[in-house]
């Protein structure tokens, strides 16, 4: 996708542009409500800064043109193109920071540790080091038409006894829905030695859900065959499916008046929320007089009483716990504190690109009814250790 350049304050002579690349989905041209409240914060910062310019660019969230790989590749061919900032994907600023591409940040923003979410001060980190302030949690949730469904859809027991079909993709490896259960039932990812690793029993227990599932017309046969991403919401929306798993975010921009979302049940006594993805904000200019001012601006983004406009804005989860009045007037505003207490980053791209395709080829195996749960599970297992 082509990047559109969107500059909400011009650029006179003698002043600093701190440029920040962020996603689509952080695009304020999208979105009127985001551009105020953003316009707002600029221009608070701006008047504090008088030598100070911000420049907004939107930049693809994957493929040639997105910020991580336009970073890789001007990093030494055109070095004058790469921003100030720019908001990158918990992975994509793990791999940033590994591949030098960004720099590690100066900030005193973490010190009152109790004014964050756990999930989000983890998510500025990078081998110990702050290498983004983090200004957004992205769960995936579970999206239904209650008119349907009946409201009390609350575990798993009451969800797949509705026997109406949940759109997810298993046939798609990096799908996140079966990891989801595994890691929620208490797996892991990997080994002491932090090696790629499933555990056989919790995989079975997993892939149980998904037999039942199967049987009682919940995860039909017919899942395993689609592979496009838009066509579940597609059909969700124009009524043909009644749940689906999709991201939070995702759900928010689709809302319709006769849909609601809950959080995926997990296991009480795990109590933990996993596969969050979360948005980052990077430094990823080396000059000490931008690299200042940019993180000033940084700063901003993250302030609570902001990041709880327009999180809710977007449907992002916020970073901060306190300061969240448009949230807390929010219908999801308890799902979403449910979420964020409890919400597990993401497992990093070299861990995930392994497991992920053996649970969801499994999950695919156990719904098709071509294996029982323990045979995939070992399968799935086998897979991993070659």
């Amino acid at each position: 996708a082509a990047s559109d350049s969107v500059s909400l304050t011009p650029s006179p002579a003698g002043k600093k542009t701190i440029e920040i690349w962020v996603p689509p989905q952080l695009d304020p041209s999208k979105n009127p409500t985001l551009a105020t409240v953003l316009r707002e914060k600029i221009d608070e910062f701006t008047q504090e800064n008088p030598n100070a310019v911000i420049s907004i660019r939107v930049k693809a969230e994957s493929g040639n043109s997105s910020a991580f790989n336009t970073l890789s590749a001007a990093k030494n061919a055109a070095p004058e193109v790469i921003p100030s900032l720019a908001i990158l994907s918990r992975n994509d600023m793990i791999t940033a920071a590994q591949r030098g591409l960004i720099y590690p940040i100066s900030t005193g923003i973490f010190t009152e540790g109790s004014t964050w979410f756990n999930y989000a001060r983890k998510a500025s980190l990078v081998d110990n080091l702050i290498y983004g302030i983090p200004i957004a949690g992205d769960p995936i949730v579970l999206g239904y038409r209650p008119s349907m469904t009946g409201s009390e859809v609350t575990n798993w027991e009451e969800i797949l006894s509705r026997g109406l079909p949940i759109g997810f993709y298993p046939a798609r490896p990096d799908d996140p829905f079966g990891a989801f259960i595994y890691l929620s039932k208490g797996g892991n990812m990997i080994d002491d030695l932090g090696r790629p690793w499933l555990d056989q029993s919790l995989l079975t227990s997993t892939l149980e859900l998904f037999l039942t599932g199967g049987q009682q017309g919940a995860f039909p046969p017919s899942l395993a065959m689609e592979n496009n991403p838009d066509r579940n919401m597609q059909l969700f929306l124009e009524g043909a499916m009644h749940m689906i798993v999709t991201h939070l975010s995702n759900f928010r921009y689709n809302q319709r008046t006769d849909t609601a979302a809950i959080p995926l049940p997990i296991d009480p006594e795990i109590d933990r929320y996993p596969m969050v993805n979360s948005w980052n904000i990077v430094l990823t200019d080396s000059n000490p007089n931008v690299q200042n001012l940019a993180v000033k601006f940084a700063e901003k983004l993250a302030a609570p009483a902001f990041n709880d406009r327009w999180t809710q804005i977007l449907g992002f989860l916020p970073v901060r716990t306190s300061d969240l009045e448009s949230w807390e007037k929010d219908p999801f505003y308890d799902s979403m504190r449910f979420i964020a207490e409890r919400a597990e980053l993401i497992p990093v791209n070299n861990v995930l690109n392994a497991v992920l395709p053996s649970i969801n080829s499994s999950i695919t195996s156990v719904i098709r009814t071509s294996s029982l749960p323990e045979d995939a599970a070992r399968s799935a297992v086998e897979a991993l250790d070659k």
